[in-house]
């Protein structure tokens, strides 16, 4: 009888199935690349793609089978547009989908700037409606995985995270944890450019304390040292240079300003708060949006999975740039499946991590990831001051209040929340966006908040 050894013991991996919702979209394919690169975080899993688009589905399903089987990777893929079928016994469900699509994120930026307020598709008046397109859907999602598969991890991409997951979090009992770009891209980049790290595999334990979008990164530990005061000081030499602000590089420059005026790291959209009118004034400047920019690169990805569908060994590329968030939800997924305990900054319900905000709003600060799955650990005031600390209370209480919302909520109560949106604080003006807004929007919305 062979007896069992460590290293084989290494070797065993934990049968998983993986759901991802959206399968479809580029970022899946690009979580499959990840997956390419890394066959052995999931060694004998199976993942399972569902999408209303069935064509797309087929075109990434097609490609990506190609390149497994290409590999010799032992993982399971499938694909489905019955959610029922992708989600029974799942145990993990990953959502990438965008509800009404980027066109509708389209109209999110587009139209706040004609009422003075910054447009965009996760803050302000765009996220808000958003987060009203999307809450009704994923309710009725996190129905089905109660039924389906009460023990699965949902790994949310779709943003605005937070309204997205406290609405979940008052609609169901699973569990539910909110995946956060933004930190690992301006942690990490203002290390990078502060000459700290070139090691593309850095690791970086930052204390981080906020809502999705709106942190501060208040010590950042590498090697065990706490490398904040040096990134401080090269955001006073920046300051210091007195660039011109540009469209290459006034995010950067109010990043700086930023970081050197509060003694900590600002996450990457915190500046619309700080300096709305410079970013409206940028805006106006702009020939297209974000999104208009993301939906021909949607469309060239398209383009070109068609003309690699057919070959034996295709071509996956890497064609949207989410500041590596498919390998982020890869490490957390292993984080999990293999009881790691690593540290991620991820979005959670507070549970009394954060001392200033209630318990049922969702944060974003540092978990422990293991079998358990996100457990939040307790900040404090995270060493914030209290004017950093009054944002991101109105920012809790505003996101709070657009869950429920986006739930239960009327007309009414959808504009009272809107009201409640730091970006925005003005009754009238939030009645104006709202019926702006709601107008291109309706198909996707519920129509007891269009009366």
């Amino acid at each position: 009888m062979m007896l069992e050894t460590e290293t084989t013991k290494k070797k065993q991996k934990h049968f998983a199935k993986i759901a991802i919702l959206g399968g479809g979209s580029p970022y899946c394919a690009d979580f499959l690349s990840g997956v390419l690169r890394n066959p052995e975080a999931l060694r004998g899993s199976e993942i399972i793609l569902m999408d209303i688009n069935a064509e797309r589905l087929e075109l990434v399903y097609t490609i990506s089978s190609h390149l497994f089987k290409h590999a010799g990777i032992n993982i399971t893929l499938k694909r489905t547009t019955n959610l029922e079928e992708a989600l029974s016994d799942a145990s993990f469900v990953l959502i990438t989908f965008r509800t009404g699509g980027l066109n509708a994120s389209i109209q999110d930026e587009k139209i706040p700037p004609r009422y003075g307020v910054i447009g965009h598709d996760a803050i302000g008046p765009g996220g808000f409606f958003y987060a009203l397109r999307t809450v009704p859907v994923l309710a009725g999602i996190a129905a089905e995985v109660e039924k389906l598969a009460p023990k699965a991890f949902v790994l949310n991409y779709t943003t605005p995270s937070n309204i997205i997951i406290e609405a979940i979090a008052q609609y169901s009992g699973i569990r539910v944890i909110g995946l956060s770009r933004n930190f690992i891209h301006e942690t990490t980049l203002m290390s990078y450019e502060a000459g700290l790290a070139t090691d593309e595999e850095l690791q970086l334990y930052p204390r981080t304390i906020g809502v999705n979008h709106a942190t501060w990164t208040t010590a950042l530990w590498h090697n065990g040292t706490d490398i904040l005061p040096q990134i401080l000081k090269w955001s006073e030499r920046i300051i210091a240079q007195k660039r011109e602000m540009t469209a290459d590089n006034y995010q950067q420059l109010m990043h700086a300003l930023l970081a050197t005026n509060y003694g900590a790291i600002p996450s990457y959209d915190l500046h619309y708060y700080y300096f709305p009118e410079i970013v409206l004034d940028f805006q106006a400047r702009r020939a297209t949006t974000p999104s208009e920019d993301l939906l021909k690169l949607f469309n060239e990805a398209a383009t070109h999975y068609k003309s690699e569908v057919h070959k034996e060994v295709p071509q996956l590329l890497k064609l949207v740039n989410d500041n590596g968030l498919a390998n982020f939800a890869l490490s957390v997924i292993q984080s999990i499946l293999d009881d790691l305990g690593n540290e991620w900054v991820l979005n959670v319900p507070n549970h009394g991590a954060v001392n200033f905000l209630d318990d049922e709003h969702v944060v974003e600060i540092p978990c422990r990831v293991d079998a358990r799955g996100a457990t939040p650990l307790t900040q404090s005031d995270g060493g914030l001051a209290m004017d950093q600390r009054g944002l991101i209370t109105a920012l809790a209480d505003y996101e709070g209040a657009a869950a429920r919302a986006a739930l239960w909520g009327d007309r009414k109560s959808a504009i009272k929340a809107l009201t409640a949106n730091p970006l925005v604080h003005s009754y009238s003006k939030a009645e104006k966006l709202y019926e702006a807004l709601a107008a291109v929007h309706r198909d996707y919305l519920p129509e007891r908040i269009l009366s």
